[in-house]
């Protein structure tokens, strides 16, 4: 019962709190900010996609690029962590669409701007809708835990704290190729609980 207790508080810290627990080891607190943008970057997904690509592997990308910037925010910055966050995920996408387009040696047909602005998503309060969404973040936070080993879950906090590749294998003590193989883990089973099916 505490944990649950404990998990709840989570849900009212700032992105800013979960994001410097998150870095400092945390997995409730990165598992509470994963799901807490999880829509957000859907929504952003589906804002990129095009016939080309498809709305799952933007989603994917933009997921690595909301654990990167949970990675490199710092407290000391001027701006929101959603607001770096949104700029994290734009970017990449931008990314992804641009080298599928340019491996492709296709005309850029339908492009997103890079000076797009995010539009502004409202959510109406409703009690039972946070009520489901905690008990939906309890299991979702015990299905990430299931689904990664110790060691995935070593390199994953790791990676967090902006160690490289190199500095994780050393701590570790792993090779690289070892660490780089439970990242590429780590992105699949993420994936299988954002994106079932």
């Amino acid at each position: 019962m505490a944990e649950i207790v404990e998990h709840k508080s989570l849900q009212d810290d700032t992105d800013e709190a979960l994001a410097r627990l998150a870095k400092e080891g945390d997995d409730q607190a990165l598992t509470t900010l994963i799901i807490r943008y999880e829509p957000r970057v859907l929504l952003r997904a589906k804002a990129f996609a095009r016939a080309e690509l498809d709305v799952e592997d933007l989603f994917q990308e933009g997921m690595i690029a909301l654990l990167k910037a949970i990675r490199n925010y710092r407290d000391d910055a001027r701006g929101s962590f959603r607001t770096f966050a949104t700029v994290c995920v734009n970017n990449k996408l931008s990314s992804a669409i641009a080298a599928h387009m340019r491996d492709k040696n296709a005309p850029m047909r339908g492009y997103v701007p890079l000076s797009e602005t995010v539009e502004a998503v409202t959510f109406n309060v409703d009690p039972q809708a946070v009520v489901i969404q905690h008990e939906e973040a309890d299991a979702r936070n015990q299905q990430i835990l299931n689904l990664l080993s110790l060691f995935e879950r070593q390199v994953l906090q790791l990676y967090l704290s902006s160690y490289s590749y190199d500095e994780m294998a050393q701590k570790l003590k792993s090779s690289v190729k070892a660490v780089d193989n439970a990242l590429q883990r780590v992105r699949r089973k993420l994936r299988s609980v954002f994106i079932p099916g």
